[in-house]
């Protein structure tokens, strides 16, 4: 199983280097599939400019064929053709849950968990959170998101033995501090990694390991 959570994706050289030492190809000769179907379930108020700067950084680091997969219009036939085609599966961020819920509408869950076997996987934000353990901490959904974790419909794929808090530091979420996050998370009874725009957690064949420098840690190791 290879398996790569980012915060933002492509950011660095670094990221470049580790993520084709993953997939076991030059970035250059890296095809890859994109999911970007959160975007389109953001409100309208939102910008979308993140994702474009997002996407332009694929573009600028990978080489290969890019192609994108619609799990909403594309047969499980179509969408499993177009994954396994690729080298690298990229799931683009966007909003909690929405992921988890479009993988359980379309009954692909499992050839998510394939695609993590076969070939590379790889998220970003929303999209890495959806591979992991669903966060178990009452405080950390009432305090982040004035919700409670007996209401999330769909809960997180479990696909990795931890999880991640994505764009640790960042302006916009500065209120997520370190003691924040250690508070919230104390009980936790899995590893939560906070990770800046800079980092990524890989989970390659049960091993962790740890791209632009160790982040925090919160939760039980």
């Amino acid at each position: 199983m290879k398996i790569i959570l980012a915060s933002q994706g492509f950011t660095t050289n670094e990221m470049e280097k580790e993520v084709a030492k993953i997939v076991d190809k030059p970035a250059r000769e890296i095809n890859i599939a994109i999911i970007n179907e959160v975007m389109y379930e953001l409100e309208s108020e939102k910008s979308k400019r993140w994702c474009i700067r997002e996407l332009s950084n694929i573009e600028k680091y990978i080489g290969g064929k890019i192609d994108f997969v619609n799990f909403r219009v594309h047969s499980k036939n179509e969408i499993r053709k177009r994954l396994m085609n690729a080298d690298l599966t990229y799931i683009v961020g966007g909003k909690q849950h929405i992921y988890a819920k479009l993988f359980r509408e379309t009954d692909t869950i499992e050839l998510i968990r394939e695609v993590a076997e076969k070939r590379v996987l790889m998220g970003t934000s929303a999209g890495s959170i959806v591979l992991g353990e669903q966060i178990q901490s009452e405080d950390f959904w009432k305090q982040r998101y004035q919700i409670s974790l007996k209401d999330i419909e769909c809960q997180e794929l479990g696909i990795v033995p931890f999880n991640i808090i994505p764009h640790f530091l960042r302006a916009d979420h500065a209120k997520w501090t370190k003691e924040f996050l250690e508070d919230v998370l104390v009980d936790n009874p899995f590893p939560v990694y906070a990770i800046t725009d800079e980092q990524a957690v890989s989970f390659v064949d049960g091993k962790i390991g740890f791209i632009g420098g160790e982040p925090e840690i919160f939760g039980k190791n």
